[in-house]
């Protein structure tokens, strides 16, 4: 009888999961269901890729694909601004997935003189002010590496 009681349990418990949750795949997330598995819930968001052989519950269920006007469609750097600067610039750069992200700063010898960042972020716009500190005047590279992604432009700074 226990057997019973604790299978009902299960079922009534999953029903009500089912009939009350949602699920959100952020951008730039990877779903990947393996043949024989299911995500169940109310609702699923995906701003991500989906593959697989798996299903959704068995049955028909609701799947939205929200705007991705905020996810870039490739990878760029833009020029910093302003340019030349004094004491202060503004780097902007873009990623369509999540990744490792390097920004660092060189002088025209090729020395770095500041990491900016050097982290794994989501997909998205970003922007980076550098402040040059005690660098003197002078031409400098600043570069970006996302994944296979590798870029560089030139900044100048007048004091």
């Amino acid at each position: 009888m226990k057997t019973i009681i604790i299978y009902l349990s299960i079922i009534l418990t999953t029903s009500l999961l089912y009939g009350q949750s949602s699920i959100v795949f952020d951008a730039g997330t990877f779903i990947d269901v393996g043949t024989g598995a299911d995500i169940c819930a109310a609702t699923i968001t995906i701003n991500g890729t989906f593959s697989g052989g798996g299903t959704f519950c068995n049955l028909p269920v609701e799947v939205e694909i929200e705007d991705d006007s905020e996810i870039p469609e490739e990878f760029s750097l833009s020029q910093n601004y302003p340019n030349p600067f004094n004491p202060s610039t503004t780097i902007s750069f873009a990623i369509p997935k999540q990744e490792f992200v390097s920004l660092k700063v060189f002088d025209v010898l090729g020395r770095r003189v500041e990491v900016l960042m050097n982290e794994i972020k989501a997909a998205g716009y970003y922007e980076i002010n550098f402040n040059s500190g005690k660098l003197p005047s002078g031409t400098y590279i600043y570069e970006i590496r996302a994944g296979n992604f590798v870029q560089t432009k030139k900044m100048v700074l007048l004091k």
